[in-house]
């Protein structure tokens, strides 16, 4: 049986030397694992847009798709095929706050060199490879 291959966006929100990260509870998927700001596209929109959206929902901040720098690519399978695309952004406008606690155990920035050893898999994998210059990789279980 053929699945239909879904897009997702993640949001890596930085300072200088720190990244937001998210505790993923109730999602029924990498659930007790931080993630960061992500969701799949919706019907009709954009990626960017999603991802404009996606930040409004999850922590109650705008960002400017003018501020966003595409990191890195990730073709992901698991239960379905995914492709992934992975921003930076380093600017936003609004006070950060935990919007989806339904769907979210915290919000918390991390340094970059000190993350969590729970890291959601794929975002993981493109920490990885972004640190090492990789624009493209993949997952498949």
């Amino acid at each position: 049986m053929k699945s239909e291959t879904r897009t997702g966006v993640y949001l890596l929100l930085k300072t200088d030397d720190e990244i937001l990260l998210m505790l993923r509870q109730n999602t029924g998927y990498g659930d007790g694992s931080w993630g960061t700001v992500s969701g799949h596209v919706e019907e009709g929109e954009g990626i960017i847009d999603a991802l404009l959206r996606e930040t409004k929902e999850e922590i109650a901040v705008e960002i400017c798709r003018d501020d966003l720098k595409l990191a890195h690519v990730m073709y992901y399978y698991d239960d379905y095929p995914s492709v992934c695309f992975f921003f930076v952004c380093k600017k936003y406008s609004g006070k950060i706050c935990n919007a989806e606690p339904h769907k979210c155990g915290g919000v918390k920035f991390f340094k970059e060199n000190e993350l969590p050893s729970n890291l959601f898999k794929p975002l993981k994998t493109a920490f990885d490879n972004i640190r090492k210059g990789e624009f493209f990789s993949e997952m498949i279980f």
